[in-house]
């Protein structure tokens, strides 16, 4: 169904007193991957970046203006090998999550694993 000018007019104003526009630039196949991962969220990319930011705005609240300058490091100042860094930045990435959320889930993970192994030895 065709749009008409008036329509697309309207609907451009509209957009305009309601909304701000971010033009965002990200690297080559990038793109693809939060395409790819927004579908399977189930919402348009636009939808996700911003439930991303908002996300992101709110954790960083919650842990204050001093810790969220601070970016990916772990902890408050847990300092991570550059090499475990990057692998740490890429498996995030893949998964979708900061590096904070991956580090954190990575923990959380290898502390149950931990705990399972001590139970199977009988230490606990």
């Amino acid at each position: 169904m065709a749009v008409s000018k008036a329509q697309q007019k309207a609907v451009n104003k509209y957009m305009a007193a309601n909304y701000d526009r971010i033009n965002l630039t990200v690297p080559k196949g990038k793109k693809d991957t939060i395409q790819a991962h927004a579908e399977t969220q189930g919402e348009s990319v636009n939808g996700f970046i911003n439930r991303a930011i908002d996300r992101q705005i709110s954790q960083d609240r919650d842990r204050g203006p001093c810790e969220a300058q601070q970016g990916p490091s772990v902890g408050g100042g847990i300092s991570l090998h550059p090499e475990v860094l990057q692998t740490a930045k890429k498996a995030a990435q893949k998964a979708g999550e900061t590096v904070s959320q991956f580090v954190e889930r990575a923990v959380d993970v290898q502390a149950k694993r931990d705990e399972m192994a001590r139970k199977m030895e009988g230490v606990q």
